[in-house]
């Protein structure tokens, strides 16, 4: 990802992000009727490719890390009836679940016996459409917080796992959607 790109990224989280937390306790229904309908929340929903990269730099290990990519499957339905809270992500506009593993980066994202949950957040903004999404929430291992823009059937930005005195990681994330099937 360019540099300009990656500021562009910054600045569209930081700008979000207070927006982000005061929608998470929304309680009008009317918006979020509104929110679930609108295009970017239609678009996110269904099957995505997923490939993480690791950001040396900013990553915690003890022992050498893979710095290649990481790829896998993440799959959203919209949260019209659950709406899920997290306190990673606050109130969700969507569920699903992930097919990643994060060996390769020196960390798990979830236990074996764990239901491999995702959770997302969607917020159209005046700078573009911005994407929250937090692989395991609540998770004893390390959760992957997601956040970044979502354009077409693509979407880019920022991951990060990390937990008090322990490894994790970050680095970019892509996402593409798949096609569906016939």
């Amino acid at each position: 990802m360019s540099t300009r790109r990656r500021t562009l990224v910054r600045l569209i989280i930081a700008s979000t992000a207070v927006l982000v937390v005061a929608c998470g306790h929304d309680d009008d229904e009317p918006a979020r009727a509104r929110l679930l309908a609108s295009p970017i929340s239609q678009r996110l929903v269904g099957a995505w490719t997923v490939s993480f990269q690791l950001d040396r730099a900013r990553s915690v290990s003890v022992r050498a890390l893979d710095t290649g990519m990481v790829s896998g499957t993440v799959v959203f339905a919209e949260d019209r009836y659950g709406r899920v809270r997290e306190t990673e992500l606050g109130e969700s506009t969507h569920e699903g679940v992930y097919d990643v593993s994060f060996a390769p980066f020196g960390f798990s994202s979830r236990a074996e016996s764990e239901v491999p949950v995702a959770v997302a957040r969607v917020v159209p903004t005046a700078q573009g459409e911005s994407l929250y999404v937090v692989l395991s929430p609540g998770t004893t291992r390390l959760a992957v917080r997601m956040a970044g823009v979502i354009a077409g059937d693509s979407a880019v930005g920022e991951w990060r796992a990390a937990a008090f005195s322990a490894g994790g990681g970050a680095g970019t994330f892509r996402m593409h959607r798949r096609p569906a099937s016939p």
